[in-house]
């Protein structure tokens, strides 16, 4: 990560600032600027981690009416999103889909999980040079999570239309909040699909989550309409299931695969002792999370720090500087799988905590078990590149690597 600029603002819209050092402009909020003021943007930025706990958890303070997004991705979702709710509705319609995310219910998927990973990396061995996000970390929760919603699968001719839409959702505009007229006409093709998959369960239902949905009751009325219209709650359900339920699981395995190439000797750990698995999943969701940063709305005004956050302003909860607070840890620039048992927010806090966090831990222990002992003492045979997305995600398009074939 390069280091060699002065640092003068937060600026998550700007599409080289995950790539030159956030780190720093992190330390630099969390020492200087706690409770950090864009005004460029209107917002307010938390950065500590014990400031960024208590807003997470204080959800009667910091509402989620506005989103939790700073920018346009409320647009594509509308009605129905629950991370863009308050209690009792975000209750309500979280309940729908909780079951299918519990860790009970989770763990059911493991052999189909652990199959599509063999199936993925059967002819590796022969070949000694893959792009570990491309041919892993992407494809693996796009099979995963379009087989639990009840998708077309990967053999499905609709499938590849499904996957590039799902990638046209993250188009953002340079330097701006705004969707692409590429990431609207994607978000409205997605609806119209959900559309037509809506009624052929209602014919026809499954065993999948879709069907559990459509059949759904909220206080005895049935969730789904008669008529879906364009501001049909289920609509905007779907759509946020399907914004998350691929990129932060991608984010997660492509980023563990270049930190412990990065850090051999953290991977030797793993190498040796298998049990360690689950330890480098954590250290990397703390070091560099999928998710970022989150927002909400403060309803009342806040004192913090000497600073006054004025009541209806926008906060922005920078998860990804709390997770690097030398308040919280030792030496928390250091990817060391070797921590022990430690809190992070890889997948969020409090009320709006990531329905998929258990599906995604799954996904990566899987992955590490099966695929590491293949690749070994693996290096890095080109540059990784940044994946292009909303403001607050953190993942990687390449992570092309060579291994000893043996």
């Amino acid at each position: 990560m390069k280091n060699d600029k002065e640092v003068t603002e937060y600026n998550p819209f700007d599409p080289n600032f995950y790539t030159d050092n956030p780190w720093g402009t992190y330390s630099w909020m969390r020492n200087e600027h706690p409770v950090y003021h864009s005004e460029k943007w209107g917002w307010y930025a938390l950065t500590r981690f014990d400031d960024v706990a208590a807003a997470a958890l204080d959800s009667d303070t910091f509402r989620n009416f506005e989103g939790m997004d700073i920018d346009a991705t409320g647009e594509q979702t509308n009605a129905g999103n629950f991370a863009y709710m308050d209690n009792p509705r975000h209750d309500q319609i979280r309940r729908i889909v909780q079951p299918f995310f519990q860790p009970a219910a989770v763990a059911k998927r493991s052999h189909p999980i652990r199959q599509a990973v063999r199936d993925l990396v059967a002819n590796w061995q022969e070949r000694g040079e893959v792009d570990i996000a491309q041919e892993l970390a992407w494809p693996l929760p796009f099979d995963v999570f379009f087989n639990l919603l009840g998708l077309p699968s990967v053999h499905d001719e609709k499938f590849a239309q499904l996957e590039k839409w799902t990638h046209q959702l993250k188009h953002r505009e340079p330097n701006s909040p705004d969707l692409t007229p590429i990431s609207k006409a994607a978000a409205e093709n997605i609806r119209n699909y959900f559309r037509e998959l809506i009624e052929a369960r209602r014919s026809k239902p499954s065993d999948d989550l879709l069907s559990h949905i459509v059949r759904a009751e909220v206080d005895g009325k049935p969730f789904v309409e008669p008529e879906v219209t364009e501001n049909s709650e289920v609509l905007g359900l779907l759509t946020l299931l399907f914004l998350g339920g691929v990129e932060s699981t991608a984010g997660l395995i492509g980023s563990v695969f270049k930190l412990l190439g990065e850090n051999p000797e953290q991977r030797a750990l793993v190498l040796a002792d298998p049990n360690r698995v689950s330890d480098a999943i954590e250290e990397t969701l703390r070091w560099s999370s999928p998710l970022q940063e989150t927002a909400r709305t403060a309803i009342r005004d806040v004192h913090l720090h000497g600073t006054t956050i004025p009541a209806g302003s926008r906060v922005v909860l920078v998860t990804g500087a709390a997770n690097r607070d030398e308040r919280q840890y030792v030496d928390p620039d250091t990817f060391n799988i070797s921590r022990g048992k430690f809190r992070h927010f890889g997948f969020g806090e409090g009320l709006h905590r990531c329905l998929g966090a258990p599906l995604a831990r799954l996904e990566a222990n899987i992955v590490l078990q099966e695929v590491l002992p293949l690749l070994g003492e693996y290096e890095f045979s080109g540059e990784a590149t940044f994946y292009p997305s909303s403001p607050n995600m953190y993942v990687w398009k390449n992570v092309p690597i060579r291994f000893d074939t043996k």
